[in-house]
């Protein structure tokens, strides 16, 4: 991804408005290519039935939507413009997150920036929105904005699985304005032993074990989390390591919240993912409820 190709898909929302300005702010424009700017004109979903001519009406309401996405774009274009960006303007007509996956599955963007919420989103559980659908079936990596940036801490959630090295490597890579503070988090679960059906003299037995097996899961994700950092700091990426005990999802954003992380980037699938478009339940969750901006990263276009 020398000179990546970002999709900025948006509808003219706050919401979109703010993923526009972290692209801005955090974005370098020389090394980018191109940044297409796409809008999506609803259609209506139910046309007169058979023997009724007049479509009068419905065809004014989609010429009033096509009029309004191309205007979004074209504002949105000339910030870009002025920023320095090489920007392309695409209008295209019918389900929002349908159109934008197909788009994407046909000119294949480096990069896909939606916004946490548009014109049709009032909360901020995603998963059934049109951020979360096109994060979920996207083919490209997706970067979920939920504030302006500029992005100067990233927290990258790493389990040596073949996406967190996608992960990995695109952070080490991404085209940003400012040199980030990258901070690799491993996170490990042992679950606790039940206290409950034991008998009294294998108590302290079962509770050794525990400690023991809690020692060896922080050591082993320690050395996953302290590799990974240093192999970033081999290229350049000022990275520091942690290991946390807990769900992967609730450590990476409880120490997001702590650092006053600007991004958490994230492979699309761990260890346990069987498939390419369906999230890991660690990304699913990112992006259901974001803590902050959210990176999901997927493995580059073949061919």
């Amino acid at each position: 991804m020398t000179t990546p190709r970002i999709l900025y898909a948006t509808d003219g929302s706050v919401g979109a408005g703010e993923a526009l300005e972290l692209l801005i702010a955090s974005f370098d424009p020389a090394a980018i290519e191109t940044v297409e700017v796409l809008a999506v004109a609803p259609q209506l979903a139910h046309w007169p039935g058979p023997g009724r001519e007049d479509h009068g009406p419905i065809l004014v309401v989609e010429a009033a939507h096509r009029d309004d996405a191309q205007r979004v774009v074209s504002t949105a274009c000339d910030r870009l413009t002025s920023a320095g960006f090489r920007t392309i303007a695409t209008v295209l007509a019918g389900h929002p997150a349908e159109a934008i996956v197909e788009h994407v599955m046909l000119s294949k963007p480096d990069l896909v920036v939606v916004a946490t919420r548009g014109r049709g989103d009032a909360h901020h559980r995603l998963s059934g929105s049109v951020t979360g659908r096109v994060a979920r079936y996207s083919p490209s990596s997706v970067l979920v904005v939920r504030t302006t940036g500029p992005i100067r801490q990233i927290v990258l959630g790493y389990d040596a699985s073949p996406d967190a090295e996608q992960a990995l490597d695109l952070v080490a890579r991404l085209p940003l304005k400012t040199a980030p503070r990258v901070t690799v988090c491993t996170a490990y679960e042992v679950v606790a032993p039940m206290s409950s059906g034991i008998a009294p003299t294998m108590v302290l037995t079962v509770e050794t074990a525990y400690g023991e097996e809690l020692r060896e899961a922080r050591a082993a994700a320690g050395a996953i989390a302290a590799d990974a950092a240093a192999r970033l700091t081999g290229r350049g990426i000022n990275a520091v390591s942690q290991a946390r005990h807990g769900s992967p999802r609730d450590q990476f954003a409880i120490l997001s919240a702590e650092l006053a992380a600007d991004l958490i980037v994230a492979g699309s699938r761990g260890l346990s993912g069987v498939r390419r478009f369906l999230l890991g339940s660690t990304s699913a969750a990112l992006i259901a409820e974001p803590p902050t901006n959210v990176l999901v990263v997927r493995r580059p276009w073949e061919g």
